[in-house]
Order: C-alpha cells, then sequence, then structure tokens
C-alpha cells in the first residue's frame, strides 16, 4: 500500500484515502474484523505519507442493519450508496477547495 501510495503521489494528483466499511457477521469470503486491521494499517501508511483519510468506516459502522443489502453483505441499499457517495463527494470538494 506504501508504495502503491508513493507511485501516486509523484502523480501530483491530490490523494485521499477511503477506508473500507464494515465486514458484518455471515459475510462469506471475508473475516469479520479484518476491517479494522487492514483500515488500522492502512492509517498509519497514510499518516506517514500525509495522505488524508475518508472514514467510511465509521460512517456506516452503526448503519449497517439500516443500510446493507441483506444480512452478512457487505454491499449497500441504494439508500447506503447514497449516504457514502455524499460523503465521498463532501470530502473531495473540500479537498478541493484548499
Amino acid at each position: 500500500l506504501e508504495q502503491l501510495a508513493r507511485q501516486l503521489q509523484q502523480t501530483g494528483a491530490k490523494l485521499i484515502f477511503a477506508t473500507t466499511t464494515p465486514v458484518p457477521e455471515g459475510e462469506l469470503g471475508r473475516k469479520v474484523g479484518d476491517d479494522i486491521i487492514y483500515n488500522q494499517a492502512a492509517r498509519e501508511v497514510m499518516k506517514r505519507l500525509g495522505i488524508p483519510v475518508n472514514d467510511l468506516h465509521h460512517i456506516m459502522a452503526d448503519r449497517m442493519s439500516d443500510y446493507a443489502r441483506a444480512p452478512g453483505d457487505v454491499h449497500f441499499t441504494p439508500e447506503g450508496s447514497e449516504l457514502l457517495g455524499k460523503a465521498v463527494a463532501k470530502t473531495i470538494i473540500s479537498a478541493l477547495a484548499k
């Protein structure tokens, strides 16, 4: 991740890292808690490189039952996708204004 982020920094683009959303109980092919481990490792890399983080995990942490397409599913309803999309857009607009 650090190598990739460094390569992207060399392009001169404004970078923003988005955390992965929660992995709910029952998700096939993923382990509950891996999201926490991966996001923490990514945060450490982003901090070292001065790349801002958009915490999408935090946005959905207590809302998976409201916005997941089904129990145990990491994918979102249209409303959940809209909520995340608005958060992404807000972060991008803020970064571009700086």
